[in-house]
């Protein structure tokens, strides 16, 4: 058996397979990576990056259902959560339709917009992926993401440490340049997370229990 540590981008996945399909996101990450692999990986860690999302008017439901997400896939042992932070800033940027550019709102047929920017967590995996391979943690490394930007961390663990390095790339409508690095790519079928869903009610350590969020349902 191959010993294999998973790490997921969270971002990546969610604008890839996840947000429009929201029967999808109560996503058992464990059963999903084991999905993807055959059956000779012992998967002994999944490590998953992600921001806490931040309130907006739209859904201010949002931050509720991540962090039952959250806490849901946490009680998995094998579950690791390491998070980032979101950055809110209000900027100015032209508008798409040209009837809207005269709006008494618009300044220069520009609009002035909420922009929320995810940070670190891409920092967070590369981190975490180099000090596994070069501690030796495991046989295999599997990196979910389509993110160009890892290309530097893959080429280490595979070429200079000599370690198995799978890339599972969420974004099927965005080939990446992962899949010239890593020993082995694939794009991950759509239908593919539906089928690695958490329990409707997930039993915590301490005896609490998180529901799915209907809106998920």
């Amino acid at each position: 058996m191959k010993r294999t540590i998973a790490y997921i981008d969270g971002y990546n996945l969610y604008y890839g397979l996840l947000q429009k399909n929201p029967e999808s996101k109560w996503l058992d990450p464990v059963a999903f990576v084991k999905a993807l692999l055959r059956s000779d990986h012992e998967i002994f860690r999944v490590k998953f990056f992600t921001a806490r999302a931040r309130p907006y008017p739209p859904d201010e439901a949002a931050v509720a259902r991540q962090n039952a997400y959250l806490q849901a896939i946490s009680a998995d042992s094998r579950v690791q959560i390491v998070e980032g932070y979101y950055n809110r800033n209000k900027i100015w940027l032209p508008h798409v339709f040209a009837k809207c550019r005269e709006c008494k709102d618009s300044r220069n047929g520009m609009a002035r917009v909420m922009k929320f920017e995810e940070k670190r967590s891409d920092v967070n995996l590369t981190s975490a992926l180099l000090s596994d391979a070069f501690r030796n943690e495991a046989d295999a490394f599997v990196l979910v993401s389509g993110d160009s930007d890892y290309i530097a961390p893959v080429d280490i663990v595979r070429f200079e440490l000599k370690k198995n390095v799978l890339v599972f790339n969420p974004r099927i409508d965005r080939p990446s340049d992962l899949m010239y690095h890593a020993t082995y790519y694939k794009s991950i079928p759509s239908d593919l997370p539906a089928k690695c869903q958490l329990p409707e009610t997930v039993m915590l350590a301490n005896g609490r229990t998180i529901h799915r969020p209907p809106a998920w349902k």
